[in-house]
């Protein structure tokens, strides 16, 4: 009977050790995401449209100054935004936050504007770089892409 719990309490521990190093050791990091994509020909914009890229959680917008490419991130509670084209805003699902054409902050609780992307004309596509989103504080008009 004395071997049982010797045995029980060496698989016990080895469970305990075994969890404990599954636990810390570092995780494999998954495979590696493009952050690189063309949206399409400049051609294909109009101006005043918001074209959504669910894949890449994006959106281009085209204004009269130019092009710019939003996080589809909310900065409140990463929730992904929906464009309601009738009201021309930005939706939170998650907590009601809306933001206007350009990314700002209209109602509740985010911090601060959608997040933007590099975008970049190349061959007569437009190119955005997700590598890296770019936090602000307010729009502005620097933050278009002259194209």
């Amino acid at each position: 009977m004395a071997y049982a719990w010797i045995g029980a309490a060496a698989v016990v521990m080895g469970e305990l050790i075994g969890g404990t190093f599954a636990f810390l050791w570092p995780r494999r990091k998954g495979p590696k995401v493009e952050t690189v994509f063309i949206a399409g020909k400049v051609t294909d914009f109009k101006v005043g449209d918001v074209i959504p890229f669910r894949k890449e959680r994006a959106f281009i917008l085209r204004t009269e100054g130019g092009f710019l490419a939003m996080s589809a991130i909310c900065p409140h509670l990463r929730c992904v935004v929906n464009w309601n084209e009738i009201l021309k805003k930005f939706e939170c699902p998650c907590h009601g936050a809306k933001f206007g054409q350009n990314g700002e902050v209209l109602e509740g609780p985010p911090p601060r504007p959608l997040d933007f992307y590099k975008l970049q004309i190349v061959a007569g596509n437009v190119v955005v770089d997700r590598a890296k989103a770019i936090e602000r504080s307010k729009f502005e008009s620097s933050q278009l892409f002259k194209g």
